[in-house]
């Protein structure tokens, strides 16, 4: 019984001694790739009824060490079958070993995805790669897609009915507004009424800005101008009751030589022109 107990502990020991060489042993990067490149494909599912969503994946592996994988390519044709959407495409690396996943979703619509009897074997074109050595040149690889099955949906037997035999409601859904057509043409009316209003209203405020503008042109002549200007130069600085006057002294000129005579020297006589004397070379003017 001891011997036994001492075998069994003996054979634990060098498992445990084992495990932890291995789980500490240096990692050598991983096996080098059967092949500087390799193409793979496949269909999930590899048969599908006709409008069924089928993922078209393509698989390429590549020797990182003898290819510049940045530079990696490929082609991801699937016509007959519709593309629903961008591929999906995922890189890992493990070791020296790329491996790219480019994965198509995809759909029959065409009627080169169905047969006049049983089901359709599609065929694609073959899935191609390439990427340049490091050494130079350029690597190919392709690889042939599997079959594809595609069946139709109906068979000779369900057209042979009469009626057709639908699986689903055919009529048509029941029509939904945001805003019922009646109350969008009562709204529109309403819009509209309020649309040539506004119109009128602008046009009439057009007009009595017009109207008013013309009636505030200033219809004096130049002397009745010049004498109104005195009259508001009376309570200013004198200032501008030397240029008031002197302005009436040059248009009387013309008219009247003394008067004139009378303004010019009181626009530039000393002391400065008081406010009474430009009032009564005013009512003088006025009276004459």
């Amino acid at each position: 019984m001891t011997r036994v107990l001492l075998v069994a502990a003996a054979v634990a020991a060098a498992a445990v001694a084992a495990v932890l060489l291995l789980g500490r042993a240096p990692d050598v990067g991983g096996a080098a790739p059967e092949a500087p490149l390799t193409v793979r494909t496949s269909f999930d599912p590899p048969i599908a009824l006709f409008g069924d969503r089928v993922v078209a994946t393509i698989v390429v592996l590549a020797d990182t060490h003898v290819l510049d994988t940045s530079k990696l390519r490929w082609s991801d044709d699937v016509a007959p079958l519709a593309r629903l959407g961008s591929p999906q495409v995922s890189r890992t690396t493990q070791g020296r070993l790329l491996t790219v996943s480019i994965a198509v979703p995809t759909v029959c619509l065409d009627e080169q995805c169905l047969a006049d009897k049983g089901p359709m074997l599609l065929r694609l074109p073959a899935a191609r790669a390439e990427a340049p050595r490091r050494g130079g040149g350029t690597e190919h690889a392709k690889a042939a897609w599997p079959v594809l099955e595609l069946r139709g949906r109906v068979d000779a037997s369900d057209l042979a009915k009469s009626p057709l035999p639908f699986r689903s409601d055919t009529s048509a859904p029941a029509v939904t507004y945001r805003i019922a057509p009646g109350t969008l043409a009562v709204l529109l009316d309403v819009l509209a009424v309020l649309l040539v209003v506004a119109g009128i209203a602008l046009a009439t405020s057009q007009v009595v800005s017009r109207t008013r503008r013309r009636r505030a042109v200033d219809r004096r002549t130049d002397l009745e101008r010049a004498l109104a200007l005195v009259r508001e130069a009376q309570s200013r600085t004198p200032r501008d009751r030397r240029l008031a006057v002197g302005l009436l002294a040059r248009l009387l000129r013309p008219r009247d030589a003394a008067l004139a005579g009378t303004a010019g020297d009181l626009a530039w006589s000393e002391p400065q022109p008081a406010a009474d004397a430009v009032a009564e070379l005013a009512d003088k003017v006025e009276q004459a």
